[in-house]
């Protein structure tokens, strides 16, 4: 790996951090820029705008945030902390969330994994090697684009969700040989993001957390980072989920579609 890759600088931009709620351009539409707690609440809030329009304004965050994330997880028998972007699925199926002053319906969630059958192996502090067995990358790519094609993908990513300079963002996986590939990596930083089909071989990444958070990248690059959290969630910041119990969570499943109940996944 060459060693000029290895400054990339990890901005710490988890989610957390207040922004006004305001109107950002994604493919000629308006995006939700969040204010909430977790970037899984955000990404989650993409999603739903995608289906729903923009939310009206709201007076409380911390009322708006109990009806739409709190109460659906508790539902589920999880406590508010189960913010992680797996965890959405089971918010969208409770049938419990609200946007805006309206119940969600008629939206379903359903996980699926982008791991790789090589665990990946952290090469330092800063990197991650994705390892694809021959024709692994493109089977992949591909369930990636069938799932898009039904709806946005949350997706949960080893790392914080802004990298480098702002012209490289979503364009940081670095080829290092034949089948492998490098991705910048923090074993105790994670964050979410929602992806959707841009068209012509590409995707749109959209970073709710921060502003003017939108990323046009390719489906490979999306792949190479989802895979690399199969690996950062035994390794360690996240291994505290594991202990607080997967339930659903099996065989690397942190992806996750949403889609109309009426378009039935093949």
């Amino acid at each position: 790996m060459r060693r000029c890759f290895l400054g990339l600088m990890i901005l710490v931009l988890c989610g957390g951090g207040a922004r006004a709620a305001q109107r950002v351009t994604r493919a000629d539409n308006a995006l939700w820029v969040g204010e909430f707690d977790q970037c899984s609440y955000n990404a989650l809030a993409s999603a739903l705008e995608h289906f729903y329009g923009f939310v009206p304004s709201f007076h409380s965050r911390a009322n708006f945030e109990r009806r739409t994330f709190f109460d659906p997880l508790h539902s589920q028998g999880f406590g508010a902390y189960f913010g992680w972007a797996p965890w959405t699925g089971f918010m969208v199926n409770s049938g419990q969330m609200m946007w805006g002053h309206k119940r969600v319906r008629g939206l379903e969630a359903r996980r699926f994994s982008l791991a790789t059958r090589v665990l990946p192996r952290v090469v330092n502090q800063n990197w991650i090697l994705i390892r694809f067995a021959p024709g692994e990358r493109g089977r992949l790519v591909a369930r990636l684009e069938r799932e898009l094609k039904k709806g946005p993908v949350i997706i949960w990513t080893p790392y914080a969700g802004v990298l480098g300079p702002k012209g490289h963002r979503w364009h940081m996986v670095v080829h290092v040989r034949p089948h492998a590939y490098a991705v910048p990596f923090n074993v105790h930083l994670t964050h979410a993001v929602t992806v959707f089909a841009a068209g012509h071989g590409k995707v749109l990444v959209t970073d709710c957390s921060v502003l003017h958070g939108c990323y046009i990248t390719s489906p490979g690059v999306v792949v190479a980072v989802a895979a690399a959290m199969a690996a950062s969630i035994r390794i360690g910041g996240a291994n505290s989920i594991y202990a607080h119990g997967l339930k659903g969570i099996h065989n690397n499943k942190f992806e996750t579609v949403i889609y109309r109940k009426h378009r039935t996944p093949h």
